[in-house]
């Protein structure tokens, strides 16, 4: 199912009436759901633009109990999938908050901005993880590209957090 999901969201795929039965299909099997289809299922549903409120909060469920599960990728894709849906889950930011601090010497610099424009989006402060993703940044600098770049300044003057900085 999570894979049907990425898969349409990948393709571009426009089939509403489809999307809402896929939503219900993966609500219910949402406990049968690895950490990777977790991540995948968000990305997906938030991709196509298919407001699906109930799936997105059984993934919230799921996923805030498996987020030390979350590679750093599924971590900031998550993020990212419930800041752009525009769905708020306030524990999962926690959690993968939590998670990515622990694990921020793994996050490259894509995973880097994601996260943090995802928690900047969401209005979801969490300074220690600010403070985390600038400290990997720093030395990562030179890797990003020109719209990471971008995110990560408007990201961290966004959640008023003192930005990565070479010096």
């Amino acid at each position: 199912l999570a894979n049907t999901a990425w898969a349409c969201a990948t393709a571009q795929y426009e089939a509403p009436p489809f999307y809402e039965q896929l939503a219900y299909a993966c609500r219910v099997r949402i406990s049968d759901f690895n950490a990777q289809e977790l991540a995948n299922t968000a990305w997906a549903f938030a991709k196509l633009g298919h407001p699906a409120p109930r799936l997105l909060s059984a993934v919230a469920v799921a996923a805030t109990r498996r987020a030390g599960e979350l590679k750093p990728q599924e971590l900031a894709s998550t993020a990212w999938s419930f800041a752009a849906a525009n769905h708020s889950a306030p524990l999962l930011f926690d959690a993968i908050a939590q998670a990515a601090v622990l694990r921020v010497d793994q996050f490259g610099p894509r995973s880097i901005a994601l996260t943090a424009w995802a928690f900047s989006r969401a209005s979801h402060a969490s300074p220690a993880l600010f403070d985390a993703l600038a400290a990997r940044a720093t030395p990562l600098l030179d890797e990003f590209d020109a719209q990471g770049l971008a995110n990560l300044a408007w990201s961290f003057a966004a959640a008023g957090r003192p930005p990565p900085t070479p010096f």
